[in-house]
């Protein structure tokens, strides 16, 4: 049977050092790792960017260009994330980030890596969809819950908490058991401006393999309450949440990815552990 072609056809692959965007066919790029390609949001989002991890020409970015095209807002990149190549990974080029901190002399270094990454033409989005592929070792231990990419609109949002009541931020965390909720942050979600979506048990990353999330908000519209989450995993619908409100007006929408990975807790009281690392595929974000 034929595999079925997203229409992401048109996804935009960016990279730092690269002169000029190349159009390429997604699947001809992407997870060779799977016999079928997952399919969620990402099929139904013709405008889509790769936050790519090698040059036009296939070639590995350096640091410093991985730095350049994450920002100047990066923290923790340099110090505790690293590109290396696994044949049995869904792309052949993976970001393998240590959560704690590279220096546990120093306890208020940076702790796992955290940038915003605001695609050019994104800027406003009433929906959004995210994806990318996850890798927890067979011996990996990590003593406290931690984060891995989601959305957010408005100003830049930190590691863990939004930093103005003018935006949103949708949070992707999972326990120390593995199971992966969806935080939702906003000044219009409820008096303490925080919600967590989940369903225990049926959103979980397993060790020793690799697992795919996809993600899409659709923001609601202003003063109503028609907003929602979906979440695939591995292909298979996992999440459904509508009926959600993040916005109060239509000056706020999904601005682009804030891409944090790490554990969650003041860098001070976070300890150190040489098991605590994760491999992450280059993350595709689309939006209409």
């Amino acid at each position: 049977m034929a595999k079925k072609k997203t229409s992401a056809d048109h996804i935009v692959l960016f990279g730092a050092g690269v002169a000029a965007a190349v159009l390429l066919g997604y699947l001809g790029i992407s997870y060779k790792y799977f016999n079928e390609t997952p399919v969620g949001c990402m099929d139904g989002y013709v405008t889509a960017v790769r936050f790519a991890l090698q040059s036009s020409d296939g070639l590995p970015l350096s640091m410093i260009e991985l730095q350049a095209q994450a920002g100047r807002e990066e923290q923790g990149l340099m110090q505790n994330a690293r590109i290396v190549n696994v044949e049995s990974a869904p792309m052949p080029r993976v970001l393998e980030v240590r959560l704690d901190r590279a220096d546990s002399t120093d306890p208020e270094s940076d702790v796992g890596m955290h940038f915003p990454w605001r695609p050019d033409g994104s800027h406003r989005a009433r929906s959004g969809c995210m994806r990318y592929s996850v890798y927890l070792p067979d011996d990996f231990d990590a003593p406290l819950p931690s984060m891995l990419p989601g959305m957010f609109g408005g100003p830049t949002p930190d590691r863990s908490e939004l930093t103005s009541e003018d935006g949103f931020a949708l949070r992707t965390r999972w326990t120390k058991d593995g199971d992966v909720q969806i935080i939702a942050q906003s000044k219009a979600v409820s008096d303490m401006g925080r919600l967590i979506i989940s369903r225990p048990g049926a959103v979980r990353l397993e060790r020793g393999r690799w697992v795919t999330l996809e993600q899409e908000l659709v923001l609601n519209a202003p003063g109503v309450n028609d907003g929602k989450v979906n979440v695939w995993l591995n292909g298979i619908k996992v999440i459904e949440r509508t009926g959600l409100k993040l916005r109060e007006d239509e000056s706020v929408g999904i601005d682009g990815v804030a891409a944090t990975v790490g554990m969650i807790g003041k860098p001070g009281e976070i300890p150190t552990s040489d098991k605590a690392r994760v491999r992450i595929t280059p993350i595709d974000f689309g939006w209409r």
